[in-house]
């Protein structure tokens, strides 16, 4: 993934249905799940060169329908060998809901440490917005890409100020981060597309807007709809951006796309 330039990534939550859609979003960065994993060959087919392929575990869908944890040792057959095929690809390591940091932070050791992860540089921990900074630091020092999942207290859709509020306060502990180490992971927003416009340090958000929405522009875009809705979306993220700080993020130090010479280590 090239950094040169900063853009931030509209990711395409997945399935897309019917799949004579995909062609047209070609180039795209995708996310598809353990728990709907139908679309992961088209995903990777289509995937940019510079975009990226969010692999997630389905920890959530899996929670809400209240069957507990998922098995991370299916998850991590699943999600290695689809990075073994694509190098944009990046496996959101299972997050336990509403568990505890020590929980998550036991689930990156699974991953890392007991190498259940083939390709350790391409994770992605999660980080709750109801977990302490501290654990966001630990994250952004060990690892290259950090997903930011909203809850109950900052919910993304129905608390948006507390949410944005929260950001801030992540956003000063990454800011240290990268003035400390020189290090800056990669942030991704979990379900988090609707606010991308306003977080112009972020790089990549998700949603299913397109994959759910895009037949109300049948009539008027027919097999184009769905790459319609992309191209608007990203025009209203492009129009959001504060061009003096993104002028500041090009020209800072960032590594999310230096592969690490050795597996981290906790």
């Amino acid at each position: 993934m090239n950094s040169d330039i900063f853009k931030p990534r509209i990711v395409v939550g997945t399935p897309v249905t019917p799949k004579a859609l995909f062609p047209s979003l070609a180039g795209s960065s995708f996310c598809v799940s353990h728990a709907a994993p139908r679309d992961l060959d088209r995903a990777i087919e289509f995937v940019g060169e510079d975009e990226i392929l969010v692999l997630d575990n389905g920890a959530f869908s899996h929670w809400k329908k209240k069957k507990g944890a998922i098995d991370r040792n299916k998850f991590w057959s699943w999600a290695n060998a689809a990075q073994a095929r694509s190098s944009q690809a990046v496996a959101v390591i299972p997050d336990v809901i509403e568990g505890s940091e020590r929980e998550n932070l036991l689930e990156i050791s699974w991953a890392i440490r007991e190498e259940l992860a083939d390709f350790p540089e391409r994770t992605m921990s999660i980080w709750h917005l109801n977990e302490s900074l501290e654990f966001l630091e630990t994250q952004a020092r060990l690892m290259n890409f950090v997903g930011f999942g909203s809850c109950a207290e900052f919910d993304v859709q129905t608390k948006r100020a507390d949410y944005l509020a929260r950001i801030r306060d992540a956003s000063q502990v990454l800011d240290q981060v990268e003035a400390d180490h020189n290090r800056r992971p990669w942030i991704h927003l979990m379900r988090g597309l609707g606010v991308l416009s306003e977080l112009t340090r972020f790089e990549s958000a998700d949603s299913t807007n397109i994959a759910v929405n895009h037949c109300r522009h049948k009539a008027e875009h027919g097999d184009d709809r769905a790459a319609f809705m992309k191209r608007r979306i990203q025009s209203q993220v492009d129009a959001g951006l504060d061009l003096a700080e993104v002028e500041t993020v090009t020209s800072s130090i960032t590594n999310f796309d230096d592969a690490p010479t050795a597996r981290p280590k906790l």
